[in-house]
């Protein structure tokens, strides 16, 4: 059986990301070689590496959404590609947004962007909230979508059109 894989990815922007950086390296799983860790950094700097992963700065997209695919779950900051790209692939994924009062970003699109989502397959981890426990089992029984679901609003792309050309 193949080890379940957790992606992490917390974007590209120039903003380190320490809060999301201590919060996995802080998680049991991340040091436990039965799962496989992709960690994304962008700016940040991690000062342990996983049990058994790789932690890159910036991949290429086509990489990331080979590895969105095979990830059992994501944990990502709340930008609005990497919210597409989990939807595409029904994926189950914990979003921690980034915010500007922990010097994250320079401002709180992405606070606004985690208010208005959150389901059974997505959670938000605000700035208060205490990083939820990931489950080793629950991993392993996680479904994975080979291709990605088609998530066009067809309604507000007629809109958009009518008002553009029309």
């Amino acid at each position: 059986m193949a080890k379940p894989l957790i992606l992490v990815t917390m974007g590209t922007n120039d903003y380190p990301f320490t809060r999301l950086q201590q919060a996995i390296e802080n998680e049991p799983l991340y040091h436990d070689p039965r799962c496989e860790w992709f960690v994304q950094t962008g700016a940040s700097e991690v000062s342990s590496h996983p049990a058994c992963g790789v932690v890159e700065k910036l991949i290429p997209r086509a990489d990331m959404e080979n590895l969105v695919r095979r990830s059992a779950l994501v944990i990502s900051h709340c930008g609005i590609g990497s919210l597409n790209l989990m939807l595409q692939y029904k994926k189950r994924v914990i979003f921690v947004p980034r915010v500007s009062s922990h010097g994250e970003f320079s401002d709180d699109h992405q606070l606004q962007i985690a208010n208005e989502i959150g389901n059974r397959r997505i959670s938000v981890v605000y700035p208060d909230d205490q990083f939820p426990s990931l489950n080793y089992q629950q991993l392993c029984d996680e479904e994975l979508l080979a291709e990605p679901v088609d998530i066009t609003n067809y309604d507000l792309a007629q809109v958009v059109n009518f008002k553009l050309t029309g």
